[in-house]
């Protein structure tokens, strides 16, 4: 191994770099694939199908079996999760790169941020109301260090190669390569540059190609030929007026949910019984769980004002209640489905039953916020749904909008609270 080192350190440093770019791509890759194999044995047990077999997953599985199930894997959650956390801290992904020269390179410290990352999958598999794609992100920003230590990189290529890797983690599971590059540049605020977003491309491409040996690469969503025309821009103030601040509201609160996160003892019951509380309810609404992909398709679909009132509410309230009692993992999808849930219910209340259009823009709207990234949010929803080129100015239009409008609005807070400060002065 030490020969290996001290060979590959004879190499010019960006042959060295590039080198690492593409290995960790590959290895990126092959993450995503364990993770969709993961996924599949864990819906499989849960459920008895996995959501490429069947249209909805709860489809056919009796409530006991959903309860079962839940609870389970609320209990087994709360276990792995409290262990992990008694003596060490789980590191984000910005916390990675906030620490990238000086993370421990033990392999107890290695094991424990991978389970803590695998787990997310199995919680999601089980039923869990969240999204699956920490778990990719954290592991390909994860798997960066070694490969950074290998090659003898500086700090800052360190710092690029995490997030360098949790985009590729991102385009592996997704199959969106030009996304995720665009999302390691928007979320993880990395310094742009040419060489940079060559590399990124580099990195998130070859873990696209890997990954779809296995990971299918139709669109996640069925949805309906959308009939885009200029009449739609004169919805797009109503659509991000109405959703941009139920977004910006969602946001806050799952960010006071994961900072306020309970990570002692008493996760050993509050997770366990939140998760039986889900089950209870799922019972009623099984397309409450599991990242959001059910409840965007029913909706999709086609259902009442009322039951989409309700799911809107309720979905919103199981990921905020399972994030807060120990549980982690992602909000993207979630917030597409909500975003999907909003569009919908603002198309009832304009009176134009079921359009499609109106609802993906919610999605982007939501999205756009959500992850403040509306390059990214458009990506997403566009390789989501497989909507053709025309959409793009529609679904661009839209992120921007909403991008800005929360934008200002954290602006005049900001404003409003430095008078006050001034005033007591």
């Amino acid at each position: 191994m030490r020969k290996s080192v001290r060979f590959l350190q004879r190499f010019p440093y960006n042959i060295r770099l590039v080198l690492a770019i593409f290995l960790l791509g590959l290895v990126s890759g092959l993450a995503g694939i364990f993770l969709h194999y993961l996924l599949e044995i864990v819906e499989k047990l849960a459920f008895g199908h996995s959501e490429h077999d069947v249209s909805f997953l709860t489809d056919g599985v009796s409530p006991v079996r959903m309860t079962i199930a839940l609870l389970l894997i609320g209990l087994s959650s709360a276990l792995i999760w409290f262990r992990l956390q008694r003596k060490d801290t789980i590191l984000s992904i910005k916390g990675q790169m906030k620490e990238a020269d000086t993370v421990v390179r033990s392999k107890c410290r290695f094991s424990k941020q991978l389970l803590h990352s695998v787990w997310q999958i199995v919680a999601v598999g089980g039923g869990a109301p969240i999204g699956k794609e920490g778990a990719p992100r954290e592991i390909g920003a994860l798997l960066a260090t070694p490969l950074a230590n290998f090659f003898d990189l500086k700090i800052r290529d360190r710092i690029f190669l995490i997030a360098s890797g949790a985009g590729a983690g991102l385009a592996a599971v997704y199959q969106v390569p030009l996304t995720s590059v665009f999302f390691v540049f928007e979320t993880l605020g990395l310094a742009f540059s040419i060489k940079r977003f060559v590399l990124v491309s580099l990195m998130t491409y070859v873990s696209a190609y890997i990954a779809r040996l296995v990971v299918s690469t139709p669109p996640l969503y069925r949805t309906p030929t959308v009939p885009w025309s200029i009449d739609l821009v004169c919805f797009l103030p109503m659509i991000v007026l109405s959703i941009a601040p139920l977004a910006l509201l969602f946001a806050w609160l799952t960010k006071k949910a994961t900072l306020h996160r309970i990570k002692d003892r008493r996760i050993l019951f509050s997770l366990p019984l939140t998760f039986l509380f889900i089950a209870l309810v799922a019972s009623y609404f099984p397309h409450l769980l599991g990242n959001g992909r059910m409840m965007a398709q029913e909706v999709l679909n086609g259902t009442t004002v009322e039951m989409g009132l309700l799911l809107f509410f309720l979905k919103a309230l199981f990921v905020l209640f399972t994030l807060w009692v120990g549980a982690y993992g992602g909000t993207l999808t979630p917030s597409f489905a909500l975003g999907m849930t909003g569009g919908f219910l603002l198309t009832m209340v304009l009176g134009i039953d079921g359009n499609s259009a109106i609802m993906l823009l919610g999605s982007v709207c939501f999205l756009s916020v959500t992850l403040r990234a509306p390059l990214s949010a458009t990506g997403l929803v566009f390789g989501f749904t497989g909507q053709a080129l025309n959409s793009l100015p529609y679904l661009l239009a839209t992120a921007y909008l909403a991008y800005y409008l929360v934008e200002r609005m954290a602006q005049a807070n900001d404003l409003f609270f430095l008078k006050r400060m001034l005033r007591k002065q």
